[in-house]
């Protein structure tokens, strides 16, 4: 595995961490003031983010130097079409509250700025 890949790798798995850091408080924050179902609906938007990442880091570990770019696009139109879905299933199935549900999944995103790629290369 080259060094890319494994910084890459390390960085997804450190970015699961600091999302889901990030959507705790929004779900606690929501238990307390509005109730459980505010709450499951901002746990749910998380989880959504959570999923997303979760499936660019599986693409990312599937790619090799022939077919890299392809199987990025390949995970971008699934995490987008996931997205909407699910989305979708929550607001629309199974009537979760939309803002609690968008506050998860936008916590959740936030955790792309927190999570630094390291930039200098072994020697």
């Amino acid at each position: 595995m080259s060094y890319a890949a494994k910084v890459l790798r390390a960085t997804l798995r450190r970015l699961l961490v600091v999302q889901l850091f990030l959507v705790l408080p929004v779900v606690l924050a929501y238990a307390a003031i509005k109730g459980g179902e505010s709450a499951l609906a901002a746990g749910y938007g998380g989880g959504i983010a959570l999923i997303n990442t979760a499936i660019m880091a599986w693409r990312v570990s599937r790619t090799n130097s022939k077919r890299a770019l392809a199987e990025l696009y390949i995970g971008a139109s699934i995490r987008f079409g996931g997205t909407l879905l699910l989305m979708a299933i929550g607001m629309g199935v199974l009537k979760l509250d939309p803002l609690a549900l968008l506050l998860g999944f936008a916590a959740a995103q936030l955790g792309y700025l927190f999570n630094r790629v390291p930039m200098n290369t072994p020697h």
